[in-house]
């Protein structure tokens, strides 16, 4: 399977997988049909230090097929000729069966580093194979974790006077490998041919594996804040919800990725809400709004202080997509003192006069507040509101203002936005279910 032709040379790691993104369904497909992965819809496969996951890579399986031995040398080929090292080093047993092949097929030496060196023979050396000081090495393995089993094949490169130019492995499965590096003083790069989420995203996109079952996501009313947050940072997070089915409300990782990149890659694990607050003259809302055509989101926010015509130029600019419109009323972290001064009306007085301009413009529904979601439920029956500022009882409300527990907001919004309290908790996925469960007493979820 091999990427494109290369001559050997010398090169820095450049930015980026290894594997070009318009391949990662070609070779995911052809692992899948290999049976290099292993996949469980409810994360349930244990990983060698402990904890579960959904996908496991498992290379080691290659060897009882010719053909994927074949292949995945000449994959391992291309950042190795691209890299240009004196010789690769292979980090037992993952890539043993291909290391060999992978030799011939670069015409390379390589070495091989055991765990423990074996005792009684004629070379009781941790290295297998023949080096000079002063070589450049590149050091192979299927996965990278938290790089742990890198440690030991770099410090016996050291120990031979070797210079690691690189670790390449076929997965990055992004789980805190660069803070473990960092604390040991490792600085070398890893370069990957894929990330576990690009693995995840194919099979998705494959139907292989389920974002989540449909019966799940249309049962869960929780929106979760992922605010403040890189996109490395909230990736294990969005990982772990995924089975919940909660809805993923972006907004300002929405504005550091950009729309075309990051709707599609956090689409892998939940419906979105885009949390845009579009509130500008309507031309430029409405092509705000066409650019999220690409991968049309759950929802997306303007402010309805912006008026009927915006409104309807962010109608205009999803086309025919199915993306709510919700209008964003007051804010919950504004009081009544502070809604006076801005808008000389008390918080129900100004949401009710925003959403009605609103939902006659043809908003689907509005963000308001728990306290005023009881009225306007009255008022307008039809229309899905979703209220942030929710917290369980005892929980700090940080810099929220008017807001209830997820019992109270249920009564009248169809959906509540929740943050810190389940991201920050030691188990987020076990956090959504005991709210969902002991404190909304929805059980009928099909994971």
């Amino acid at each position: 399977m091999k990427i494109r032709e290369l001559p050997t040379f010398h090169m820095p790691v450049p930015q980026g997988t290894w594997i070009p993104r318009e391949m990662h369904e070609q070779v995911v497909a052809w692992m899948l049909e290999a049976g290099l992965i292993k996949h469980d819809k409810s994360r349930n496969l244990p990983l060698k230090k402990g904890g579960y996951t959904d996908i496991y890579v498992n290379l080691r399986n290659a060897r009882s097929n010719p053909a994927a031995i074949k292949a995945l040398a000449e994959l391992y080929a291309y950042p190795l000729r691209w890299l240009g090292p004196d010789l690769f080093v292979e980090v037992p047993d993952a890539v043993s069966c291909i290391a060999g092949p992978l030799a011939v097929e670069l015409d390379k030496p390589y070495l091989t580093v055991r765990t423990e060196a074996k005792e009684g023979r004629a070379t009781d050396a941790n290295m297998i194979g023949s080096c000079e000081s002063g070589q450049s090495v590149v050091i192979i393995d299927d996965v990278i974790t938290n790089g742990a089993s890198k440690v030991q094949p770099y410090q016996e490169c050291l120990d031979k006077g070797l210079n690691v130019d690189a670790v390449v492995v076929l997965v990055d499965r992004q789980q805190g490998w660069q803070e473990d590096f960092r604390e040991l003083g490792i600085r070398i790069p890893v370069w990957a041919g894929m990330t576990l989420h690009d693995v995840r995203r194919e099979l998705v996109n494959m139907g292989v594996m389920k974002r989540s079952d449909y019966r799940t996501e249309n049962s869960n009313p929780m929106i979760i804040a992922l605010d403040g947050k890189s996109w490395e940072e909230i990736l294990p997070l969005v990982e772990r919800l995924r089975p919940t089915g909660c809805i993923l409300k972006v907004n300002d990782l929405l504005f550091g990725q950009g729309i075309e990149r990051l709707l599609p890659e956090l689409s892998t694990y939940g419906r979105v809400m885009a949390d845009l607050k579009c509130h500008d003259i309507p031309k430029t809302v409405e092509n705000t709004c066409k650019r999220l055509r690409i991968c049309p989101p759950w929802a997306v926010t303007v402010h309805a202080s912006g008026g009927a015509e915006m409104v309807k130029a962010a109608q205009k600019g999803l086309g025919h997509c199915e993306t709510k419109i919700l209008a964003i009323t007051v804010l919950t972290s504004i009081d009544q003192e502070t809604c006076e001064e801005i808008y000389r009306r008390r918080p129900f007085g100004q949401v009710k006069h925003l959403a009605k301009i609103a939902l006659d413009a043809g908003a689907d529904g509005f963000v308001c507040s728990p306290e005023e979601a009881p009225h306007l439920r009255k008022i307008f029956p039809e229309a899905t509101i979703v209220t942030p500022g929710v917290r369980s009882a005892g929980k700090d409300t940080h810099d929220q203002r008017r807001v209830a527990t997820p019992r109270e907001a249920i009564k009248y919004a169809d959906h509540f936005v929740m943050g810190r309290q389940v991201l920050e908790a030691s188990d987020p996925e076990a956090e959504v279910f005991r709210i969902l469960g002991d404190e909304l007493k929805i059980d009928a979820f099909c994971l």
